[in-house]
C-alpha cells in the first residue's frame, strides 16, 4: 500500500491536550478575538510544544494567549498565521480583530462586556469576600500590569512614547467625541535596504482617504523610515495594507503635514508603538 504522509499541519498522531472553554467573565472584542485564535489554532493542528519551537513564544506565553489572558502582538499573530495553509487569508480579519481587542483593553473594557454600569454597589453574597468575586477584575488588572511593565521596560531602552494630551492642545474632534491625541509616531520601513536612502523609491505614501485602496491615486504626501511624525487620533478599520515583510494591519493614523491632514498606516510605524498608543479614535 502506498503511503501517504499526514498533512504537514496535522501530525499523524498529534497528542495535544483539548482548550478549556474560556471563563465566562472573558467577553466583549476580547472575547472575539480569543475566539477566532483558538479556531486557527484548532486548524494548525500544532501542540503548544511544536508551536514554540516555530514561534518567537514560550509555551506558556502561547497559552495565556489562548486562554485570554493576554494579548499576542501583531507580528507575532501574523507568524502565528502563517504556519497555517488555511489561515492566512484570514489574517487581515484577526488582525482587526486583535486591534479592537487591545483599543478595549486600554480602555478597561477588554474583560467587562458591555453591560450597564451598576448602581451603588451590592454587598458580597454570603461567603465572597470582595476579593473572591473579580475573576474578571483580575484578568483585567493581570493585562494591564503586563503592558504596564512592557512599557515602562520600553521607555528604559529609549524607546520614543507616545504621548496623548490632556490639556485641548490640539482641536477637539466633533461634538460629543472624546479631545484629539498628540502623539509623535516613528515612521518604519520593513525593507531594510531602504532604512538609510531618502530618495524617492524609499519613500512611503501618506493616504489622502484610509478607507480608499492604497494606490498611487490616493498617495498626497511621502515620509521615510526614521521620519517622526504628529499623530492626532486613529482609526481600526481602514484599509488592510501588507507591507514588504508580509505583515498586516488595517489600523491608520492620520497625521499633519505641511499644513495638510493626511493618513499613514499602521504597519507603517514602529510596532510597539501602534501597539501601546493611547490615541483616541478619530471622529465620524
Amino acid at each position: 500500500m502506498v503511503y501517504v504522509p499526514a498533512h504537514p499541519n496535522r501530525p499523524e498522531n498529534p497528542r495535544r491536550k483539548p482548550l478549556a472553554p474560556l471563563p465566562e467573565e472573558l467577553s466583549g472584542p476580547v472575547r472575539e478575538f480569543v475566539t477566532a485564535l483558538r479556531r486557527m489554532h484548532g486548524e494548525l493542528g500544532l501542540s503548544l510544544k511544536e508551536l514554540e519551537g516555530r514561534l518567537p513564544a514560550s509555551r506558556s506565553s502561547l497559552s495565556r494567549y489562548l486562554r485570554g489572558q493576554s494579548l499576542p502582538d501583531e507580528r507575532l499573530l501574523v507568524q502565528w498565521g502563517k504556519l497555517s495553509f488555511t489561515a492566512e487569508d484570514r489574517l487581515p480579519e484577526l488582525v482587526t480583530l486583535l486591534h479592537r481587542a487591545t483599543e478595549a483593553e486600554a480602555a478597561g473594557q477588554g474583560a467587562e462586556g458591555t453591560g450597564p454600569e451598576p448602581g451603588p454597589a451590592a454587598p458580597p453574597p454570603p461567603g465572597q469576600s470582595p476579593e473572591g468575586r473579580p475573576a474578571r477584575r483580575r484578568l483585567r488588572l493581570t493585562l494591564a500590569a503586563v503592558g504596564a511593565v512592557v512599557v515602562i521596560a520600553g521607555g528604559t531602552a529609549g524607546v520614543i512614547a507616545l504621548r496623548s494630551s490632556d490639556d485641548g492642545g490640539s482641536p477637539g474632534g466633533a461634538a460629543g467625541s472624546s479631545p484629539l491625541g498628540d502623539a509623535r509616531i516613528t515612521v518604519y520601513n520593513a525593507e531594510k535596504d531602504c532604512r538609510h536612502q531618502r530618495v524617492r523609491a524609499c519613500s512611503l505614501g501618506l493616504a489622502e482617504d484610509p478607507y480608499v485602496a492604497y494606490r498611487p491615486s490616493n498617495i498626497v504626501g511621502r515620509a521615510w523610515h526614521g521620519d517622526v511624525l504628529r499623530a492626532d487620533c486613529r482609526i481600526a478599520n481602514g484599509v488592510t495594507v501588507t507591507d514588504e515583510a508580509g505583515g498586516h494591519s488595517s489600523m491608520w493614523f492620520r497625521v499633519l503635514q505641511d499644513g495638510k491632514r493626511m493618513w499613514v498606516p499602521g504597519i507603517r510605524i514602529r510596532q510597539d508603538q501602534v501597539q501601546y498608543s493611547t490615541l483616541p479614535n478619530c471622529p465620524d
